[in-house]
Parts: C-alpha cells; sequence; structure tokens
C-alpha cells in the first residue's frame, strides 16, 4: 500500500439546486478521480456519474489482472497507460448513451484522474477541472485548463485578470462523452515526501484564488480540516458552482480512510 492518505469532500454550492460534480476515491490503490458534469436535464450528474464509476471500474479490472490496452503509447508507463484506456472506454459509453437518448443528447463532463504507485504520479485529464501539487510551500498547476479563454491565454492573446473576467469562462474545448475520440493532458510525476496533491473542480478554482488556496494547504497539515477550509471559502464567496475537492498527502503515517459527500 502506498503511504499516502486521502480525503475527498463535495458539497453543491449556494446557487445551484443540484450537485453534478461526482468523485472517487480506492484509498488502498490511491486512485483518485473527480468530474464536473454538464449538460441538460440530470444529464451533467449522470455523465459525471458514469465517468467516474466506468473509469474507476475499468482502470481497476486491468490493473488487478495485469491487462495491458490494445493501444500503448510508448511515451508512458504501463498505468499510465491503463488510466488513459479507462478514460477512452468511459468515454465511448457516456457517447454512445447521449446519441442513444435524445434526453442525453450533448451531455459531457471533465474528468482528472490520478494513480500513485511508489511515489509515482500518474495524471490523465480533460476539460477544466484541475490538479495542483504544493512542493516545499510551492503551489504548482500540474494540469491544463481545456477551455477557451485559457487557450487564448496561452496563445498570448489575453491577460490572466481578462481570463478571469471573461464571460467565456464557462466554454470548454474539450470535456469527456462529448465526441468519438480524445486527447487528454497527461503527465508523469515522481513524487516526493510531504508532497500534496489537489484534485478540484472549478467550484473551487474560480471562487478561490491560487495564492489563497496555497496558504489554507500549507497553514491545515490535516487534510479533512483543509478540505473543509477550501470547500467553506468557496462557499463564503458566493459558492456559484458545485465545489468538489480532494487531497492526498504523501508519506502520512496515519491513514485518513473517510470520504464525505455533503449536500
Amino acid at each position: 500500500m502506498n503511504n499516502i492518505s486521502i480525503y475527498g469532500i463535495t458539497n453543491k454550492g449556494k446557487v445551484r439546486e443540484q450537485n453534478e460534480d461526482n468523485f472517487f476515491i480506492n484509498l488502498p490503490l490511491s486512485l483518485m478521480l473527480v468530474a464536473d458534469g454538464m449538460g441538460g436535464h440530470n444529464s451533467g450528474e449522470l455523465a459525471s456519474s458514469m465517468a467516474v464509476k466506468l473509469t474507476s471500474e475499468k482502470f481497476i479490472y486491468l490493473l488487478k489482472n495485469k491487462i495491458k490496452p490494445e493501444i500503448i503509447n510508448k511515451d508512458y508507463s504501463i498505468n499510465t497507460n491503463r488510466l488513459i484506456s479507462s478514460f477512452d472506454y468511459a468515454n465511448d459509453m457516456i457517447f454512445e448513451k447521449s446519441q442513444k437518448f435524445q434526453d442525453y443528447s450533448g451531455m459531457g463532463t471533465t474528468l482528472t484522474g490520478c494513480f500513485i504507485l511508489d511515489n509515482f504520479l500518474s495524471l490523465v485529464h480533460i476539460g477544466d477541472s484541475r490538479a495542483y501539487i504544493l512542493r516545499r510551500n510551492e503551489l504548482m498547476q500540474l494540469s491544463e485548463d481545456d477551455s477557451f479563454v485559457m487557450d487564448q491565454y496561452r496563445k498570448g492573446n489575453i491577460t490572466l485578470e481578462e481570463v478571469k473576467k471573461s464571460s467565456y469562462r464557462n466554454v470548454l474545448t474539450k470535456a469527456l462523452g462529448v465526441k468519438r475520440y480524445n486527447e487528454y493532458f497527461v503527465l508523469e510525476k515522481k513524487l516526493e515526501e510531504n508532497d500534496t496533491i489537489l484534485l478540484a473542480t472549478d467550484g473551487l478554482t474560480k471562487m478561490v484564488e491560487d495564492d489563497e488556496i496555497k496558504e489554507i494547504l500549507k497553514k491545515e497539515k490535516n487534510i479533512e480540516i483543509a478540505s473543509k477550509k477550501l470547500l467553506d471559502t468557496a462557499n463564503e464567496r458566493g459558492g456559484e458552482d458545485n465545489i468538489t475537492i480532494i487531497i492526498a498527502k504523501v508519506n502520512q503515517q496515519k491513514i485518513i480512510d473517510r470520504i464525505k459527500k455533503l449536500f
């Protein structure tokens, strides 16, 4: 077992009538997923719940049975390839359902997933949920937002301040389940003692600045307290969207195996 503590929490926020976020944690495997659904009716919640359920089931099946995916990217480890393949599987299932049923047409979801083995991180990501690492009191975003405004920022067409104020901030350029094939952001990273990994939907990151997130993670060594503090801060700022947070910390003596879903 990895020597990692993990805690997850989700909340519908102050504005939305329902929670379309979903998350999954398998503590013994150090597998973590967060998803933020989109679509009319109840299809956003369905898309995100399908994403975390199908991806986790597929990955655990491949891992435990030592099965190699049919398609292998030689730039990445076998476990990272298994996670990519699991994303593809969930994408296919969500896309097929959206094509088959009119009520679910156009549904999709963000999905950010991490797997840690022997302090080696495999990260696969699509959408604008985020993965961060806090290392030696410095916070760095690991994932890249698949959004129109962040594409414009990366091209140098707008500033970061303009990104934050843009009315197009919620427009995604990629999401799971909206088309047959996807390209993902993929990252592998060796972790160090006391590294903290944060996965979060945009209900947190659009309400709380990165510097504030860093200060909370630095101050609150207990990841359960830190998670609740981040959630409370997002809600105090207006809670304009659903909020989901997973925090994982490397090399902690006490493993926290409590996951709460708050409404």
